[in-house]
């Protein structure tokens, strides 16, 4: 009998092909990890941004500053976390103390200051009641 020492080039193929798939799929793991990460960043951005601009928006209508409640001063005095803007915003008032206010925000994730039918999200209703003095 013969002493076979190493491996057949077969052996050595068969291997190597089952590495690869193996590296591939863990190359994929990590990228759909990636994605998955932005997704939940990018939520979690809009719900901070959502909180501040309610407590904006509730101060202007508590000191009956209706006027001052523009996409512009929005803008201006809410720091929105980077590539969210606002794309629309409606006031209704319901009585002399109740105010609707809708709003919309985007992430701009093309940066051309528009909002792309991909970027935009869901519009809010916040519903606001002014102090009485």
């Amino acid at each position: 009998m013969k002493n076979k020492a190493g491996f057949s080039l077969l052996e050595i193929s068969i291997v190597i092909f089952v590495m690869g798939i193996t590296i591939t799929a863990l190359l994929q793991m990590f990228e759909l990890g990636h994605l998955r990460y932005n997704a939940i960043s990018a939520g979690q951005k809009l719900r901070s941004g959502l909180a501040e601009i309610r407590v904006w928006l509730r101060n202007r209508v508590a000191m009956a500053e209706i006027e001052q409640i523009t996409i512009e001063n929005l803008q201006k005095n809410v720091s929105l976390a980077n590539g969210f803007r606002c794309n629309d915003l409606k006031i209704s008032n319901y009585d002399s103390a109740t105010y609707f206010i809708q709003l919309q925000l985007f992430e701009d994730r093309n940066r051309n200051g528009s909002a792309d039918p991909s970027e935009t999200s869901e519009k809010k209703l916040f519903c606001f009641r002014r102090r009485n003095s």
